[in-house]
């Protein structure tokens, strides 16, 4: 059974790891899905293997930290797909690591930005269009 046919879904941290898996799951169990993340090479990759699967896809790379890149999925989110009924914001990093003291404040701030920030910014513009289907 495909839980999620006619559904569409933002995944943000798509081209690797967890978030890769998320957007192939979802996209088994009929999501249409907005693949998105830093490296578009990876993400066209992820979109070809969804294809493959007979799922439907999107590639949208960017800088999650960036409002516009935010607005800019769910819009591409609603224009190729009618709406959106998932929010995956699983974009993250882990920074430079080593010692506090040694660590500079730009490691720290991109840590916090793409972690944090990148998922108030998703919420921000995700929420208004998952009620406006009824979801969220």
């Amino acid at each position: 059974m495909q839980l999620l046919t006619d559904k569409v879904a933002i995944v943000t941290g798509a081209s690797s790891g967890i978030g890769r898996a998320a957007a192939i799951l979802f996209a088994r169990h009929g999501a249409k899905v907005i693949a998105a993340a830093r490296r578009n090479r990876e993400l066209e990759e992820v979109v070809e293997t969804i294809a493959d699967l007979g799922g439907t896809a999107r590639a949208c790379a960017g800088d999650v930290s960036d409002e516009a890149f935010a607005q800019q999925l769910v819009n591409t989110a609603t224009r190729a797909f009618g709406g959106l009924d998932v929010a995956f914001n699983n974009a993250g990093t882990v920074g430079e690591l080593g010692p506090v003291p040694t660590m500079e404040l730009k490691n720290w701030n991109d840590v916090v930005a793409t972690n944090l920030t990148s998922a108030f910014l998703g919420a921000k513009y995700q929420l208004p269009a998952l009620a406006a289907r009824g979801r969220g």
